[in-house]
């Protein structure tokens, strides 16, 4: 063998696993170095790296250690623990880490198609949803409004895109003669951001004006975007005037979404406000229990009843670790414990909940040392001084935290899941040119750790 890479080749052959957890598992996997008794092997993505290294490090070490004749420690690396020099080594650019919830999604796909789509059969109804539920129901039967507008508001992960998604679908099978816009309100926003700057304003309200239904996911987006809020009420009186079905969801109630035009929060308000709650511990069941059926997952009753019992704060949670489960069992081969079950709801919780008490610290110290204040580094200001707080801030939190972008992007007023990347990527370009720059930022990184 001439290369590390037909070493590694070498080790593969060597792996007696399932079809399925090579292809998910271990195909992804790069070679990186060999060093003494250290191999090194690169894994895209955090989650995966975490699979690979809880539940192949061994047999890899084993097998590593068969074929040179000596003992090899096997260590697994992502994009952060690479040098400039092993990155290049790659095959092809090394791309934004992704966040735990764009993985759950590409597992799904891998593992499962499109089994589970966002679709009303593949939503699960409880009390604290049947509003909701019924009215965009109602909305998918493509007749005159009823409630007009529809506003559905929730915590985050209880089903507001799903119910969306399923309205969409329902009637672009049932009506496709209708014409849909399906839109997240950031989507809105910078379309109408490019109208402005190409000239291209009688298009772009062409495309909204001339909806028979209009479904806008996340409308607190709008908080703030002056122009744009203009633009969506003059889009809502013309659908509203015509009696063309218009759904809305937020985070929160109309009443609580600052810095909206009043005319705009009273437009929300006119037709039916339905919230979603987080569900009861019979729904959070039965959704495990629909969860594993599409994914021909067996659990026993008493270890979906304890993650139901565990698991409490929103539906991608549940979502998130049957997934998980699902994944080990196909690594492992063994059905669901109660133990798998403790190991994936630690992981699950340790990845989707906040850690209010680090970010805040982080915040507080970018924003004494940046000399702007905690609420302008969450605020949507986009002064050059606020902005560099804010990115600076937003890339010591993914550093130090581990939270998905997801997560941070609702600890910075809900930003998108883009705009969190787009500052992480802006700081790391800037530390690789500016040594000054990087410094500081380690400075601050080191402050957290005192």
């Amino acid at each position: 063998m001439n290369s590390f890479a037909e070493i590694f080749d070498a080790v593969k052959e060597r792996l007696d696993l399932t079809d399925t957890a090579m292809k998910l598992w271990i195909e992804p996997i790069q070679p990186l170095k060999l060093n003494n008794n250290n191999v090194m092997l690169y894994v895209k993505s955090p989650y995966g790296r975490q699979i690979v290294a809880e539940n192949y490090t061994h047999i890899f070490e084993k097998h590593f250690s068969e074929i040179l004749g000596f003992s090899i420690e096997v260590k697994f690396l992502c994009e952060d623990d690479l040098t400039p020099e092993q990155k290049i080594k790659l095959d092809g650019p090394i791309t934004e880490l992704q966040d735990d919830e764009i993985m759950v999604n590409k597992l799904e796909e891998a593992v499962t198609g499109s089994i589970y789509q966002h679709t009303f059969d593949t939503f699960i109804v409880g009390e604290s949803n049947k509003l909701a539920y019924s009215a965009c129901k109602a909305a998918a039967q493509g007749g005159e409004a009823v409630y007009n507008p529809l506003y559905i508001y929730s915590e985050p992960g209880l089903g507001k895109t799903h119910l969306l998604s399923a309205v969409s679908q329902e009637l672009t099978k049932s009506r496709p003669e209708l014409n849909i816009i399906y839109v997240h309100a950031e989507k809105f926003v910078s379309e109408f951001v490019d109208s402005v700057k190409y000239f291209t304003g009688d298009a772009f309200k062409k495309r909204y004006r001339d909806a028979d239904i209009l479904l806008v996911d996340d409308v607190q987006f709008f908080a703030g975007k002056k122009e744009s809020q203009v633009e969506l009420f003059h889009t809502f009186n013309e659908l509203h005037s015509k009696h063309k079905q218009i759904i809305l969801t937020s985070d929160r109630p109309p009443k609580e979404i600052i810095n909206i035009e009043p005319r705009l929060r009273t437009r929300f308000e006119w037709g039916l406000l339905a919230d979603i709650s987080i569900p009861e511990f019979e729904t959070r069941l039965a959704i495990i229990k629909r969860k594993a059926e599409l994914l021909n997952l067996e659990i026993p009753n008493n270890v979906m009843e304890y993650m139901a019992d565990k698991l409490k704060n929103n539906i991608r949670q549940l979502e998130g670790a049957i997934l998980k489960m699902n994944a080990l069992k196909l690594v492992t081969e063994f059905p669901p414990t109660i133990i798998m079950a403790q190991n994936v709801i630690r992981d699950v919780l340790t990845d989707q909940q906040p850690v209010p008490v680090t970010v805040e610290k982080i915040i507080n110290e970018v924003a004494s040392i940046y000399n702007v204040s905690n609420d302008e580094i969450r605020s949507q200001s986009r002064s050059a001084q606020i902005s560099t707080a804010r990115q600076v801030a937003i890339y010591i939190i993914h550093k130090i935290t581990g939270l998905s972008y997801t997560a941070i992007g609702q600890e910075f007023g809900g930003r998108d899941h883009s705009t969190i990347v787009y500052a992480i990527n802006k700081v790391k370009n800037i530390i690789k040119k500016d040594n000054s720059y990087r410094a500081s930022i380690e400075d601050i990184i080191k402050n957290m750790g005192s």
